[in-house]
This record gives C-alpha cells, structure tokens and sequence, in this order.
C-alpha cells in the first residue's frame, strides 16, 4: 500500500490523494499550499495582477495548467514551472488585468513528476469589474471640465487606482486627495490637505474605514427604529456613508429599496434614494432615476457630479467606497435641498467605448456641461 500524507503540522491542508499502485513500492507524495487556498477558490479583481504561490511537495514536481470545463489558463503565468521535492517554494504568479467584460475562470496544477496521481489544483476567478467597480476595460479619467468653471483633475498608477483627485473652481482648490499605496505591507496612504490616513487593503483596493485624530471617512450601518427598538439592517437595503472632519459632519444614507440588491461585486445596482444629513439634521434628499447608459465604463462615479463640484466628495468620486456606486448613469434625481425642491436632470453623449464624452446637468433654467478627457 502506498500513502500519500500531509504536512498539516505547517501550513493548512491543501488537496492530496492516497494511491494503491502496487504493495511493493511505498512512498510519500503530495503537496501543502500555504498561498493561495487550493480547498477553494481563489477569487480576483479585474486589475489585481498577481499573487503569492508558496507551498511544500514531498516529491519532485512540475507544474502545468488546470484543464476544466470553463478554464481560461492564458491570463495565468507561473514563473518557475518545475522543482525538488523537500524544498518550500516561493514565488509570484503573474495575472493580466482582465478587460473582456465578462468574469473568468483559471486554474494551475501542481503535480509530483513521479507520480502522477499526487496533485494539487489551484482555481483561480477573476471579476469582470475592478476593485472600485469600474469595467476592467474602463477608461481612466484624466480631467473633467465643466461650463460653470470648475475642473477635476486625476491620475492613475498601471492597476487604474486613484493616485491623485483635485477639484478646483475659478482656481480655487476645493478638493485635493494625493494617494500612495505599498505592496510591501498592504496599506494605503491618503494625503487630504492637512490630514493623513492609513488604511488596509483587500484584493480590492478599497480602504473602508479611514480615520485618524479628528477625521473619518467609512461606511456605517443603518439602523431601522420599530416600537422603540432599533436594529441593523443589512447593507444590501442600505447603508451609511460617513465623512466627518474637524469642520463637518456628513452622513449620507444609500437606500437600495425594499427589495434589496446583490453586492457582488459584478452584479448590477442603483441607489434608489439618498438622504443627506449635517451635524446629526437631516439637509436634504433625492430620489433618483437612471438611463439605459453604464456608469462602470470610465473610472469615476460619473453621478457624483449631479450637485455641482462644491458637493462633490473625492473619495466618492474616485470610487474608493464602491456600494456608494450605481451602475447606471444618472437620468433625473428629484428631492429636497433644505427646504427647497430640486430637480435635476442628467444627459449624456458617450465615446465609442461607452465612456463618458460630455455630461450636461440641468436645476431649471442652469446647466453645466461636464467634458471629460482621457
């Protein structure tokens, strides 16, 4: 009887097989996976371009894709394809960004040369979508202009993240974000004029929670209020959006409606209303209606421009919150601001590639033409 075991006593258990070849011949064969997961799926966005492979085998062995009904192999690159058994292995898969629109599947095998029986698969699925819910074909915005003076400004690293968002009217600085991210330990670091925030990051790239002294910028959960007792609700019906600094206190609440909405991160879905608040008062609401056009075909939440560049929140706009994102472009947003009633109406003219070309808002007899530049 031949067996095949486990290294559990160092990393988690990765997929392993026993074998009865032959009761002459006994040996240990076999592999331990500590990175990726190989008992699961290893699950990836559109611009995530690459992990860590690390893990023991107990004989000789060589690796080659995984063939399944589905797979994709051609986005995966492994480095070093073949080594000696008793040795732990360390290297970096290489992942292209995926811009066909659609998710995919992958996988790798890493299997002992002598025999053949001993294996461990390693499936890989990669979004549609990047990490701020963009198309992985997105366009990256580099400059928006608008009629009434105002003109955002961003810059981008090689994985479509945000490195720099600054908002100016007249030549004034409204906004000004500058963003550096390390690979080394998983941090992002957020420069917002005086203020510094550090964060860590997911395969997303999202931060989630920035804070420090005295600003925080986060999701929060909504609390639904029935005979005197409040209780969660789950963000997939809505959610809170805070940005409190030393000078402000904003809370925004995304409503999804009573029906709720998939938050996979691929999945289609629009914010039905949003509700403002300042300093604990409700400000102001809109209740929105949206065009047949996609919003995840440029890099930024084209919609955050509906209330003109002096309401518009950068980090918002850049999609570093992503469920703060509707799918679909903007059409009509109608509600109350203060004790006025506002009503917006949106039209767009696309680019070839159904990213944004120009954005025209209009309260009454106002509008202003947004142009975007790639």
């Amino acid at each position: 009887m031949k067996t095949i075991k486990s290294f559990l006593g160092i990393f988690a258990f990765s997929a392993l097989v026993a074998s009865c070849l032959s009761n002459e011949e006994s040996y240990q064969a076999g592999f331990v996976v500590a990175k990726p997961t190989s008992n699961g799926l290893n699950v990836y966005y559109a611009n995530n371009t690459g992990d860590s492979l690390v893990f023991f085998g107990y004989g000789n062995w060589a690796i080659d894709n995984y063939q399944f009904d589905g797979a994709d192999n051609s986005w995966i690159d492994v480095t070093t394809k073949k080594g000696k058994a008793a040795v732990l292995y360390s290297q970096e898969l290489a992942f292209e960004q995926n811009t066909t629109g659609v998710a995919r599947y992958g996988g790798i095998r890493i299997f002992d040369t002598d025999h053949s029986d001993a294996y461990a698969p390693i499936v890989f699925y990669q979004y549609a979508t990047r990490g701020d819910g963009s198309l992985g074909s997105a366009a990256d915005v580099r400059e928006i202009s608008g009629t009434d003076g105002s003109l955002v400004e961003l810059a981008y690293d090689a994985q479509h993240r945000p490195l720099m968002v600054r908002i100016t009217k007249n030549g004034t600085t409204l906004q000004d974000l500058t963003i550096r991210y390390s690979k080394l330990d998983s941090t992002m670091t957020v420069k917002d004029k005086a203020s510094d925030f550090t964060a860590k990051l997911g395969r997303d790239y999202q931060p989630n929670l920035l804070t420090n002294a005295t600003d925080t910028v986060t999701y929060s959960t909504y609390y639904r209020t029935v005979d005197g007792y409040s209780y969660p609700v789950y963000a997939n019906y809505v959610f809170n959006y805070r940005h409190v600094t030393a000078t402000k206190n904003v809370l925004i609440t995304h409503d999804f409606g009573k029906e709720g909405v998939s938050l996979n991160s691929d999945s289609l879905r629009n914010i039905k209303q949003l509700f403002f608040f300042e300093g604990g008062q409700r400000v102001g609401n809109l209740e929105l209606t949206y065009s047949a056009n996609d919003n995840r075909c440029q890099s930024i939440d084209a919609n955050q421009l509906v209330r003109g560049v002096e309401e518009c929140d950068p980090y918002l706009l850049a999609s570093l919150f992503r469920y703060t994102r509707s799918t679909s472009i903007l059409k009509k947003a109608k509600g109350k601001q203060g004790e006025e009633n506002v009503e917006y109406n949106v039209s767009t003219t696309l680019n070839n590639d159904k990213s944004i070309h120009t954005m025209t808002v209009s309260k009454g007899a106002e509008s202003i033409i947004y142009t975007f530049n790639y």
